[in-house]
Order: structure tokens, then C-alpha cells, then sequence
């Protein structure tokens, strides 16, 4: 044993490894503080004596996974407080002696898990003021024998559960459970909790916690001090109803504030005028008198909460159902009115209530979308024949018209042309298929709001957030047919990218209707894109609804890479090709020449490409290297002219060799005496031979770049895909050198194989 040692603390572990201990005796030392785990790794041991010591704190886990253990002696302490898996995971555990303890907090089921528990003897008064009361009550002591005094210190030896119906026992009063000023409550059970001050955490408020320090926010709203990992709340300041809530993350940093529940007074008013309205109440020009209203308030107006816009949107939701079946309190005015309003509510000054909105998962902006192509699509009623009605307002532009024509195309460019959507290439046509009489129609399209949609796309069947691997990447635009006048038709929308850093297009609309959703989710469905560049893409759409085009973040780095690596590995070639014509040429003019080039060519056909590509890499930043339908040099940017440029020079230079070559050929004194015919056959195939070697065939690539010269290409195709082929066949099958060479090797290969037989057929001999 280690008895009368003066050991103050028991650390976890201290006895680890020990696999064959079977008893452990620690009385009468000095030993306060026994640590979680401080008996593990003890598979063997049976018995644990800890009298006579001045523990008060019996620590959860402090006697965990001891399976043979059987007997504990902890008397003479005067223990208080005996916290939650002190006693748990011992299936051998029979007697617990702890006479001589203090009990004040005991959790009712602390006894409840030990299956094979014959004797718990703490010498106390079995009335209401055991702390755990509650299990005991549940005791028939039939298999346990728990020694229990009455007043008179008699010994019982049983106990009535009735004996237990009037106790209130609250462990709150007879123990400092929480530490650091934190406030104790107990439960029905008889367990405690507690409500920790700011600067403290834990279950007994041990645990020193960050906090967010008082802070006041734009909308002067004070939040107080707040523990970390907390939601704090505030009642919305100055003419609002409702409470503002803030949550202080547990790096102790506040988090922004939710105002989708606070409410101004008038706004709050102008929703209840509403709700009567749908109740069927008359009032005077109801629609006009509420808009109106509406959009004086929300005019120039920077004390909007987050909830103004969301109950606003509801205003205009209610409205929009109202005017469809009642379309006789629509007025011409009431169209700018409105289109006045959404521009209030969609002014940059909102953006970060729009954006909070969308974060809190409430929808965003969509609720006002969904308001605007309901009241534009009922607002239809209100235009006269052949004619449209255009607002056009700093955030939004709104379009409503009938027409006759077979195709219709918003926005209208005159009616716009002080706009900010005339400075835009996105638009719409609606090509009609089959369609009877006028076509009324309605558009809109919005500025700047696409962020405020949730980022949530269907993707087969099935709802997937963004995750940072789409974004919207085009303004908002809607379009709706109204009534059943066309069924069947088109739409043709042409989205002009918003940011160039953004790749692989595809087609979007906002599906409302999409299940387990706050207003709906982007999806694909009914589109394809027909053209994509890197500054635009082409959707066409076989239904209505609002539209944009999503793509993914960042530049396609491997496109781009490709079409680098292709523009240098082309031009190299053109490199190569000019340096075999300068080769060849100066061989026909010097046929002697003093000394050799080649080693000074080689380097240069490898070095200036790279020039030429790196410059041109750096001054476009990338831009043009690769779109959405290749990986190489586009069209539309004009970087293609730094490899068509140095190609057609190389291919302009190797033409001059070739006649340069043939010219010296045909006035050689071998040919001179030759006739017409012999001097026409050895020209022409010089030039077979020469052509492909320089590359002469690519001028074909020139006039293959318009689409229409289908012939052109088809030429450009099979010629420089052949190039390599023909070059073998000149330069190598058909050479006469080459075949004597080969004839010769072939003489040799014989003789060398005779010779190899002489010596044996003589051995044999």
C-alpha cells in the first residue's frame, strides 16, 4: 500500500499499466483532487481504499473502465458532490462505503447503472434531504441493501416509496454547484444546471469563456455583453415593432445582426390596409393609395430593416394577387408607381438587408420577383391594341406591350435609350411558332441582384447548394406570356457576362415551384445554350419565368493552358518550316557555303515562339486563350492574329524560297539542255516536294475562318493532316538516296550473312 504518504492529487494515469494490481490502498494521505481516469488501464484491480482523505469532488469518470473492481472505501472524507459517470461501466462493482460524506449534490440515476450493486452504506438520514431522493424511491431493496438511518440514528432496514411523496429536496441550497456567480436550477428529476456570467462557460461554469464586448450597430440597436456561442436579443429601436436578435460566434466575435423581424410602423400599417384588402373591405382607389403610400416610405429612405424589405415584398405579393382577379383597379399610372417602388426597394442602399435575408434563409429577393411578374403578367389588361409601356428606373426595367408580329424583342432599344440596360447586349426574343391575334406580353430586368437568390441549383432531381461551383453570372431577366394566346414558341435570350473570370455556361431559370425550398431553386430544365463566347451566351428556352445564365468561378486554367501550349508548339513549327526553307535555299544559291547555320537556326525556331507567346500572354492577361467551345486562340478577341500574323509572314517567306529554288533548278547547266516537258516534270515534283516541307498548305487555314467556306476547310483539314505523310513519302519513299541507301544497307546486310557461313560449312567439311 501507499498509506501515509501526504499524496495531495492523483493525476490520469498514475497507475497505468499495472495489469495485475488487485488492490490499491491510499488512506490517510492528504489527497484532495482525484482526476478523470486516474485508475485506467487497471484491468485486475478489485479493491480501491481511499479513507481518511479530504476528497469533497468525486470527478465523472474517475473510476471508468475498471471491470473486476468490487469493493470502493471512501470514508471519512466528507464528500459533497458526486458528478454525472462517477459510477458508471463497473459490472463487478457490490459495495460502495462512504460514510462520513457530506452529500449535497448527487444526480438521482448515479447509482442507477451499476447492475450487480449489493451494499451502499453512506451512514446518512434516508428522508427528503438525501440529494438523491428520487432513486431511492425506486428501491424495493430487495437485491441492494442501502444502510439508512432514521432521526434517532437507528439503523432501517427498509423503506416505503411512500415515504418519498411530499419531497422538494433542491440541491441549489445546500451546494455551490456553479462556480464564478453562475446561477443553479434543478430539474424534475433532481439535476442541476447551470446559467453561467459572461465570462464563464461549462457545465458548472469552471471553464473561463471569450465574449463579444458591447457594441452598438448602424441602426443603433446597444448589444450588451454577450457570451460566446450565444444569440443575443434586442428590441428593434425607434418607430419599430418586434425584436432584432444577434448571435457572438465562439471566437467571441459578433456576428451581423438579423432585422428580418423588426418592422416599422407605417410599413406594418400599410400591411394591415393590405390584409383588408384581400378580406374584401372597399377602399377608395385601393391599389393606387397603398402603393403610393408605400413607395413615399421606402423613398430615399436609409432606416429600412431587413424586415421592411421582406414584409414590403409580402405588400406587393398581396397586391399582385388582388389585381389578377380584380383587374379593374389597375390604372395607367400605376405601373410607374409600381415600377417606382421595387427601384426604392432594390436601391443599393438595401444590399446588405437583401443579402441578410438571403443568409437567413428567407428567400432573398425572390418574394419581389415572383410580386413583379404577377402584377406585370395582370397589368397586361390595362394595354390598348398594338403597344407597349416602358419603365425604366436606375435598378429596374420593366416592359409590358401586346404585338402582332412573329417576333417579339425586349428590352426596346428606343423606348430605353437613356437606360442603363441600352448599355447591355443582353436581350430577349420571343420567336412565335403558333400564336393567335395580339401577344400580350410583359418583361423585366433587374440590376445587380443576382447575389440575392438563394445558391441552391436542381441537379437530377435533386437540390444541391452552389458550394462554390456555380454563380450567376448575367443580370436577372424575366419575360411572361400572357393568357393562352401562344402555344408554341421559343425564347431566344442572349446574357451578357457580367464577369469575365467565370467558364462552362449553362442555361438557368428560377423554378418557384421547387419542393423543400424557400421560393425555389435555379434549374436547367427546357434550355440549351445555343452560342457561348467569352463575353456572352445564347439560351433558347421553350418556357417563361426569370432567367440567367450560371457558369462556373474561375477561368478554365487547363483551356487555357492547352490553347498556350498550342499557340507555341504551331508557331514553333512555323519556325522550324522557315528555318528547313532558308536551309534549302541557301544551299541551291551557295552550293559550297563556307560554314553552317543550322546551329544557330535550331535555337531560334525554340526561343523566338516563346517570345512571341509570352508577350502576347502577358499584354491580353490570358483573355482569349481558350472559350467555351475550344481551347484555342478566339476569333472574337483577336488574339488569333498572333499565330495567323508570323504564319502567313513564314508562309509568305517559304513562297519566295520556292521560287527562289526552282528558278536556280530550271536555269542549272544540267537542265538548260533539257526539253520543255522534262523540265515541267522535274519542276513539278520539286515542288511536291518542297510544299509540304514549307508548310505552304496552311494558307488554306486563311480562308477557312468564315464559316461559310465549308470547302475550305475540309481542304485545311486534309492537307496539314496529311503534311507529315507526304513529307515521308517526298523526302523518304521516293527519294532516290534514300532507296540507294537502303539498297546498299541491303548488300551489305547479305554479304555480312554469307561471310557468317563460310567458317561453318568449312567445319563441317
Amino acid at each position: 500500500g501507499l498509506d501515509n504518504n501526504k499524496i495531495t492529487t492523483i493525476h490520469s494515469g498514475a497507475f497505468q499499466n499495472l495489469r495485475v494490481l488487485k488492490s490499491l490502498y491510499l488512506s490517510n494521505q492528504n489527497i484532495t483532487t482525484v482526476h478523470s481516469g486516474a485508475f485506467k488501464d487497471l484491468p485486475g484491480l478489485i479493491s480501491i481504499e481511499l479513507d481518511g482523505n479530504r476528497i469533497t469532488v468525486l470527478q465523472s469518470g474517475v473510476f471508468k473502465n475498471l471491470p473486476a473492481l468490487r469493493d470502493i472505501f471512501i470514508r471519512g472524507n466528507g464528500i459533497t458532490t458526486i458528478l454525472q459517470g462517477t459510477f458508471e461501466d463497473l459490472p463487478a462493482l457490490q459495495n460502495i462505503y462512504m460514510i462520513g460524506s457530506n452529500l449535497k449534490y448527487v444526480r438521482n440515476d448515479t447509482f442507477a447503472y451499476i447492475p450487480n450493486l449489493h451494499s451502499l452504506n453512506f451512514g446518512l438520514f434516508c428522508d427528503c434531504n438525501v440529494p438523491f431522493w428520487s432513486w431511492l424511491k425506486t428501491k424495493s431493496f430487495t437485491n441492494e441493501d442501502v444502510y439508512c438511518l432514521d432521526r434517532n440514528y437507528v439503523q432501517l432496514s427498509s423503506l416505503n416509496a411512500s415515504d418519498f411523496d411530499n419531497c422538494t429536496y433542491n440541491a441549489c441550497q445546500y451546494t455551490d454547484y456553479c462556480s464564478n456567480g453562475g446561477s443553479c436550477s434543478q430539474d424534475s428529476s433532481g439535476d442541476l444546471s447551470c446559467s453561467c456570467a459572461v465570462e464563464w462557460t461549462g457545465a458548472t461554469c469552471t471553464e473561463s469563456a471569450d465574449h463579444c464586448v458591447e457594441n452598438m450597430d448602424n441602426f443603433h440597436t446597444n448589444w450588451s455583453k454577450t457570451a460566446e456561442n450565444t444569440l443575443a436579443t434586442a428590441a428593434c429601436t425607434g418607430e419599430y415593432t418586434g425584436n432584432a436578435s444577434r448571435y457572438c460566434s465562439n471566437d467571441g466575435k459578433w456576428q451581423q445582426p438579423n432585422y428580418s423581424n423588426c418592422t416599422s410602423n407605417s410599413i406594418e400599417h400599410i400591411r394591415e390596409q393590405t390584409a383588408k384588402l384581400l378580406s374584401g373591405d372597399n377602399i377608395t382607389d385601393p391599389v393606387t393609395i397603398i402603393l403610393d403610400d408605400l413607395e413615399n416610405i421606402t423613398r430615399d429612405n436609409n432606416e429600412l430593416r431587413s424586415g421592411d424589405l421582406l414584409t414590403s415584398s409580402t405588400v406587393l405579393n398581396d397586391i399582385a394577387k388582388y389585381v389578377t382577379n380584380h383587374t379593374e383597379d389597375l390604372t395607367v399610372d400605376q405601373l410607374e408607381i409600381f415600377g417606382s417602388l421595387c427601384d426604392n426597394l432594390l436601391d443599393e442602399r438595401n444590399h446588405n438587408s437583401w443579402e441578410e435575408l438571403n443568409n437567413e434563409g428567407l428567400g432573398g429577393v425572390t418574394s419581389l420577383v415572383n410580386a413583379v411578374t404577377e402584377y406585370s403578367n395582370a397589368y397586361n389588361d390595362v394595354i390598348d391594341g398594338e403597344s407597349s409601356l416602358v419603365v425604366a428606373k436606375e435598378n429596374v426595367v420593366m416592359q409590358v406591350g401586346k404585338a402582332s408580329s412573329g417576333e417579339i424583342t425586349v428590352p426596346d432599344r428606343i423606348k430605353t435609350s437613356e437606360s442603363w440596360i441600352s448599355d447591355s447586349a443582353t436581350e430577349i426574343k420571343l420567336k412565335k411558332n403558333i400564336c393567335s391575334g395580339l401577344t400580350g406580353y410583359s418583361s423585366t430586368f433587374y440590376r445587380n441582384i443576382s447575389r440575392f437568390f438563394p445558391k441552391y441549383l436542381i441537379l437530377n432531381g435533386y437540390i444541391k447548394p452552389f458550394n462554390g461551383s456555380y454563380g450567376v453570372n448575367s443580370i436577372i431577366a424575366d419575360f411572361t406570356i400572357h393568357g393562352t394566346t401562344c402555344s408554341d414558341y421559343s425564347l431566344i435570350i442572349k446574357f451578357e457576362h457580367l464577369l469575365e473570370n467565370y467558364s462552362k455556361p449553362f442555361c438557368g431559370h428560377w423554378d418557384f415551384s421547387a419542393p423543400k425550398t424557400v421560393n425555389g431553386a435555379w434549374s436547367t430544365f427546357g434550355s440549351q445554350v445555343v452560342d457561348a463566347t467569352d463575353s456572352y451566351t445564347i439560351c433558347e428556352y421553350n418556357h417563361t419565368t426569370n432567367f440567367a445564365i450560371l457558369m462556373s468561378p474561375g477561368r478554365a486554367v487547363v483551356c487555357s493552358a492547352i490553347a498556350i501550349a498550342l499557340h507555341y508548339i504551331f508557331l514553333t513549327d512555323f519556325a522550324l518550316m522557315l528555318a528547313e526553307g532558308i536551309l534549302i535555299v541557301r544551299m541551291v544559291v551557295y552550293v559550297f557555303p563556307a560554314s553552317s547555320i543550322i546551329h544557330k537556326l535550331i535555337p531560334a525556331c525554340w526561343i523566338i515562339p516563346a517570345v512571341i507567346v509570352g508577350v502576347t500572354a502577358a499584354l491580353t492577361k490570358l483573355k482569349g486563350y481558350g472559350n467555351q467551345q475550344f481551347c484555342w486562340l478566339t476569333l472574337e478577341s483577336n488574339l488569333i492574329w498572333a499565330f495567323i500574323g508570323p504564319a502567313l509572314l513564314v508562309i509568305l517567306i517559304n513562297f519566295m524560297f520556292i521560287i527562289i529554288t526552282v528558278y536556280k533548278m530550271m536555269t542549272s547547266r544540267g537542265l538548260a539542255a533539257k526539253t520543255l516537258q522534262v523540265k515541267l516534270k522535274i519542276g513539278l515534283k520539286s515542288i511536291c516536294v518542297i510544299l509540304p516541307l514549307f508548310g505552304l498548305t496552311w494558307v488554306l487555314g486563311a480562308f477557312s475562318i468564315n464559316d461559310d467556306l465549308v470547302m475550305f476547310q475540309y481542304l485545311f483539314a486534309t492537307f496539314n493532316s496529311l503534311q507529315g505523310f507526304f513529307i515521308c513519302l517526298f523526302h523518304c519513299i521516293l527519294n532516290e538516296q534514300v532507296r540507294l541507301g537502303y539498297r546498299h544497307f541491303q548488300r551489305r546486310r547479305h554479304a555480312y550473312r554469307m561471310d557468317s557461313k563460310l567458317p561453318t560449312d568449312s567445319t563441317n567439311t
